[in-house]
């Protein structure tokens, strides 16, 4: 079974009576409090250095945004905050509800967000990985978040992913991605293999946290092997151990799993010896103008070299030039990915 309420996205309270602030520094304290209440709020200092701020008619959004100017966004980091609906009392029992005063900023910024995975408004785009020596036959498509606003207006990765960090919803982007690249693939009718993407700081402990994931690969009766998941952002991988505890379960579950951005660090060459995934694929800097500089291609090809002796496929990504594909397919490269074969699309394209 899932993780209890993991399914639940936070919310602001947006009709609360009060706004409890814990500065972890007496400076941060002092000064909120009398710049709140040089603006007008009601403010009382608790005991164990909690200040208590009235909101006025329910306008947290105002609160919210006072605290915003007032205090830098390191101060905003070290002090936990909780709002709290009328006629709650804080006690001792809050305290593991409040969360840093810059994440209820942002998720007042950012309240789209939250409004957008509870209504499950994810849309899959989907671009093909094909076999590298024909560029037509398609070997899998890989799953590509898109959000959809309440206009119908299409959410782009660069405002989604940032937006769910500010928010502290990475946990629940990151899930709903999932599901929604699994659910959408099958009502597509994609009999291919279906690469998507996960963050491993999303996945707290794998054994609960990818239950929905396993969940809805079950209830389609759908083969796990055809689901490929791709690590991505590997630079921001602090704890390599807590990332092969993930891959270990979703290889006990029967999935495969693929290192994206290879070459991109030593991080990725480090997890490429230590994960042995089934797929890497290339960074796009070590694949776009490959054919016409000597210097990318010898590096590459000792790259491609390298995955080949440990028993990895490999998918080069990013290609947009016919000469690059040619140069990569002679090289060894197994697969392929860019704009010159197809861009992403919610229908999958098919490329001739």
């Amino acid at each position: 079974m899932a993780c209890p309420g993991c399914e639940v996205v936070p919310t602001l309270e947006t009709n609360a009576s009060s706004l409890y602030l814990a500065p972890k520094l007496a400076h941060t304290r002092t000064m909120a409090v009398r710049r709140l209440r040089e603006r007008g709020w009601r403010v009382d200092e608790l005991e164990g250095q909690v200040i208590s701020v009235t909101v006025a008619d329910g306008d947290a959004e105002t609160l919210l945004d006072d605290l915003s100017s007032m205090l830098s966004r390191p101060e905003q980091s070290n002090c936990p905050a909780v709002l709290l609906p009328e006629q709650a009392e804080f006690s001792v029992r809050h305290l593991g509800a409040m969360e840093p005063l810059g994440v209820l900023v942002a998720r007042q910024e950012h309240i789209w967000l939250s409004d957008l995975l509870r209504r499950e408004r994810l849309q899959m785009h989907f671009q093909p990985i094909l076999h590298a020596d024909s560029g037509s036959r398609i070997f899998a498509f890989e799953s590509l978040a898109r959000g959809i606003g309440e206009d119908g207006r299409v959410i782009s990765p660069g405002q989604l992913f940032p937006a769910a960090r500010a928010t502290d919803l990475m946990f629940h982007l990151d899930r709903a991605a999932r599901v929604a690249a699994i659910r959408q693939a099958h009502e597509h009718g994609i009999s291919e293999n279906v690469f998507i993407n996960f963050n491993p700081t999303s996945v707290y402990d794998p054994a609960f946290c990818l239950r929905t994931t396993f969940d809805e690969v079950a209830r389609l009766g759908a083969s796990p092997a055809r689901y490929v998941f791709e690590v991505v952002e590997t630079e921001l991988i602090e704890d390599p151990g807590h990332l092969e505890a993930i891959l270990r379960e979703y290889r006990r579950h029967g999935f495969r799993v693929a290192l994206d951005d290879l070459g991109a660090g030593y991080g990725s060459l480090d997890l490429l010896q230590n994960i042995r995934p089934d797929f890497v694929k290339l960074d796009r800097g070590m694949v776009d103008g490959v054919s016409a500089n000597s210097y990318l291609a010898s590096i590459t090809s000792r790259l491609v070299d390298m995955a080949r002796e440990l028993g990895v496929q490999i998918i080069a990504e990013g290609i947009e030039t016919r000469e690059d594909w040619h140069w990569l397919r002679e090289h060894g490269v197994d697969f392929v990915q860019g704009f010159y074969f197809a861009r992403p699309a919610a229908v999958p394209p098919r490329p001739a």
